[in-house]
């Protein structure tokens, strides 16, 4: 079955099946904002290919639910379902302190972090860090959980999922720049 279309590499699936996915914005809640807009995000998928959005069914960008002491920016809430979540005006002053490797992620993106847990944003910088950080992992999540289950696998996470999807991420910035 070396010609067969189901065994096919992931690529070569998604440029004959691929089918860009719907991207809609719900209104910030007030004092928030989309830092990436919904033609943002068009672009940035477009960037990535369809190898990555292949199997998407929808980006969403919505309100953040309650947060607590943690930062939501984004995730992957269903198969084919990632949500973007609207984030705080720069400066965010977030009330509790980032761990050392949460900081180092922020400052390797652009943003400027001091020690009391205040974030601040120059330019362009967080709809980036959305763009490449954000949404990127969560394609890169999406992309491991769809692949599994056309292998007939199951499609929840392993413990090397969180690294494997960072390093997807990691290529798909490249191709934003």
């Amino acid at each position: 079955m070396t010609d067969s279309l189901r065994t096919d590499r992931r690529d070569k699936q998604a440029a004959r099946r691929a089918v860009f996915p719907p991207v809609r914005a719900r209104r910030p809640s007030v004092g928030r904002h989309h830092p990436a807009s919904v033609a943002d995000v068009r672009s940035a998928l477009k960037l990535f290919g369809a190898e990555f959005y292949y199997g998407v069914g929808m980006v969403e960008l919505r309100p953040a639910p309650p947060e607590g002491r943690r930062l939501l920016l984004g995730r992957l809430i269903g198969p084919g379902q990632i949500v973007l979540y609207d984030q705080p005006r720069s400066p965010w002053r977030l009330g509790f302190p980032l761990g050392h490797n949460e900081r180092e992620r922020l400052r390797g993106a652009g943003a400027k972090v001091d020690g009391l847990g205040v974030v601040s944003w120059p330019g362009d910088t967080l709809r980036d860090f959305m763009l490449g950080h954000v949404l990127a992992h969560e394609l890169g999540h999406h992309a491991l959980q769809h692949e599994r289950r056309l292998r007939g696998e199951r499609a929840a996470r392993t413990r090397d999922h969180e690294a494997r999807a960072e390093a997807i991420a990691a290529r798909l910035r490249t191709r934003l720049h």
